[in-house]
């Protein structure tokens, strides 16, 4: 058996001083790695902490509102509230997904998809839903359904000025129109707010937050007045659909300072259900779409010859009987003339005058004249997407350049362009800058800086556009724009009819029909133009475009503030161009159509079958519109079905039951109250 040794005095020191070295030595190392985490590394790890019990949650600023020129709300903002989900919290998904569906009116089964395939703790739903409407919404419980509340963007009016105003994606940002224009301006700038996050996540305010304030944006105030626009808009969608039109363009300016009253484009759309809108409905017609602008050019032709003194407007012209041949083709107009006066040739729309007139100019005084009424050139109207048109150089002009450009081909220009040149002959021969926005508002509501009128340039002198003023008012009163008239109101203007250039060749079916002109001519305060895109009934601006130049004129008179004298005359023409609708019950198809044709209005009836009135639309009696269409259905001569004839006057239900194989039995006088059957034989009972 062995005895273990204790171990030595020096054996143990040792031990013990090893003992001491590594204590001291990762003790050392824990020192030096705290000072390292909290000195060197201290602010790193102090924001990693921030990070774990702080949040920086966005407070968004609200967008600047857009005014009309009365201070009419066009766009605001409005609380909504936006769903998202956590799918692995949600316990109720389809009950959520079908109370979403009828507040969005999209299908139940897109959120459930949503739901289903979602990567992650979190899928938006739904984006800027107004729970004011679905406040079921509101009530809904479920651990997994998020609810954030976002402000949205509003438009008050819906379609009307939906193109001009513009439109916003889900986060507010701009897109189109104003709404892009000035979108840096309308934002204003995003603040912020620290909060602090308890041990279950939930985030709760800290004693003093960090925080930094969003600052609103600014709104507009726009030129346009939202009741003309209103107008602009239903009488264009009316004109558009009367002539069977592609599209349409209407709008008005003030000539003496260039700010637009309206500016409407059809079709339209709802910038409150973009969802349900197509880029064709979106762009802004009048500055977007370029035309050949046909006759309408005629006044600009005019200007020339007349500031160069090459005509005066009661010197001889021939127009050659309508017929001019050149080489290369053959210049006619619609409306022949041989020998007569500048002017006559202006409210007869000669082509051939003005295609042989243009010749007295030399070509690069021709252009200059073109290019300083704007054509070829931006307007520089504040609105997004203007183009410049086309117009040729004068080292470009071939033998006929200036005859095919003097009554509108070989060229082309928007809507914008061609109102400006109306605009300018109308402010005495000043162009001055169109323009949208009137003035910048500040947040809280107050007008903070109004936009100045800007004069662009003297294209004519005072004396000639009074000249050119006299010849357009002759164009209304005694020749192609006479459907524009008003009695008692002097208004100057242009028809304008242009063949469309469709695969390198002038169509003979697809023409461009317009109107442009201001009132009241001595002291213009308005100047429109109306553009017709293919329309199907009449091809001519003076039948289709004309007409809506003049029931916009009298049904916005009381807005523009014109004098007392005027607005009676414009009144009593609008009176004189209303009707009652009559009864066209029992009578001939033939004769109704003739009827409803001596009384200005149009007829559409149900069939082309011949036979008998029985139904009409509006009702007997209603206030029409010249020109307004009334639906008829007709009771055909082979037709087997019993003629309904009560309502009618005696006399037009006999006709009718005759024409359609029935013996008549009469009971009493009048109209007819009652009908009863027998094989072919019609008992009616009238009574007065």
């Amino acid at each position: 058996m062995s005895i273990k040794q204790p171990e030595s005095y020096d054996a143990i020191r040792w031990k013990a001083g090893l003992l001491i070295f590594l204590f001291s030595f990762g003790f050392s190392i824990v020192i030096g790695r705290l000072f390292w985490v909290q000195v060197i590394d201290g602010a790193k790890y102090r924001e990693l902490a921030k990070r774990q019990y702080e949040s920086k949650v966005e407070l968004r600023a609200e967008r600047g509102k857009i005014y009309d020129r009365e201070m009419r709300d066009l766009a605001s903002m409005m609380k909504t509230t936006s769903f998202a989900a956590d799918p692995t919290l949600l316990q109720n998904a389809s009950l959520c997904s079908e109370l979403l569906a009828i507040a969005v009116g999209d299908p139940a089964a897109s959120y459930l998809s949503k739901i289903r395939n979602a990567e992650g703790r979190f899928v938006w739903l739904a984006r800027g839903v107004n729970t004011v409407m679905y406040p079921v919404l509101d009530t809904l419980k479920d651990r997994g359904l998020i609810r954030v509340k976002e402000p949205k963007r509003h438009f008050t009016y819906g379609p009307i000025a939906a193109q001009i105003i513009g439109t916003t994606d889900i986060d507010n940002n701009g897109l189109t129109g104003l709404e892009l224009q000035y979108d840096s301006l309308l934002r204003g700038k995003g603040g912020f707010v620290v909060m602090q996050r308890d041990g279950r996540g939930r985030l709760r305010p800290g004693v003093d937050p960090e925080r930094e304030s969003p600052t609103d944006g600014y709104g507009l105030q726009l030129t346009i007045d939202v009741e003309i626009q209103r107008i602009a808009e239903q009488e264009l969608l009316r004109g558009v659909r009367e002539n069977g039109a592609a599209s349409g363009s209407v709008v008005a300016v003030d000539p003496a300072t260039g700010e637009i009253l309206a500016m409407a484009s059809v079709p339209t759309f709802d910038p409150n259900r973009l969802e349900a809108t197509t880029n064709d409905a979106i762009r802004i017609r009048a500055i977007t779409d370029q035309y050949e602008p046909g006759s309408t050019m005629k006044a600009i032709t005019a200007a020339a010859l007349l500031e160069e003194r090459k005509l005066a407007p009661t010197d001889k012209v021939d127009g050659l009987r309508g017929v001019w041949n050149i080489p290369g083709g053959t210049i006619k107009d619609d409306h022949p003339m041989g020998v007569g006066t500048f002017a006559q040739a202006m409210e007869q729309s000669s082509n051939v005058v003005f295609a042989t007139s243009a010749r007295l100019l030399d070509d690069r005084v021709y252009y200059k004249y073109v290019r300083d009424f704007g054509f070829g050139i931006p307007t520089g109207i504040d609105l997004p997407g203007e183009i410049r048109g086309r117009l040729k150089r004068p080292d470009d002009f071939d033998a006929n350049t200036k005859s095919y450009m003097a009554h509108g081909y070989e060229m082309s220009a928007t809507a914008i362009q061609m109102l400006t040149a109306y605009a300018t002959i109308a402010n005495k021969g000043v162009m001055m800058q169109p323009h949208v926005v009137r003035a910048y508002v500040s947040p809280s509501g107050k007008i903070q800086r109004e936009v100045p009128n800007q004069v662009i340039r003297r294209v004519i002198s005072p004396e000639t556009a009074q000249l050119l003023t006299q010849m357009l008012v002759g164009v209304v009163e005694n020749g192609t724009g006479q459907a524009a008239k008003i009695p008692g109101v002097s208004i100057a203007g242009k028809t304008g009819t242009a063949q469309q250039l469709l695969d390198g060749s002038y169509s003979k079916k697809a023409y461009t029909a317009s109107f442009v002109g201001y009132f009241p001519a001595e002291n213009p305060r308005v100047a429109m133009i109306v553009m017709l895109d293919r329309p199907s009934v009449s091809i001519y601006g003076g039948a289709t475009a004309a007409p809506i130049f003049r029931r916009i004129v009298q049904k916005t008179m009381t807005m523009l503030k014109l004098d007392a004298q005027t607005q009676i005359h414009i009144a009593e023409s609008s009176k004189s161009d209303s009707v009652a609708m009559p009864d066209f019950r029992g009578l001939d198809r033939n004769v109704a159509k003739s009827t409803a044709q001596k009384l200005g209005l149009r007829v559409e009836f149900d069939t082309s079958a011949f036979g008998y009135v029985i139904k009409q639309y509006p009702e007997i009696g209603t206030l029409l519109e010249k020109g307004e269409i009334v639906k008829i259905n007709i009771q055909a001569h082979t037709s087997t079905v019993h003629p309904n004839v009560v309502g009618f006057p005696m006399r037009r239900a006999v006709t009718v039951l005759h024409a359609s194989g029935y013996e008549v039995v009469i009971r009493g006088q009048g109209h007819v109250v009652k009908q009863e059957w027998a094989e072919k034989t019609c008992t009616i009972y009238a009574s007065d």
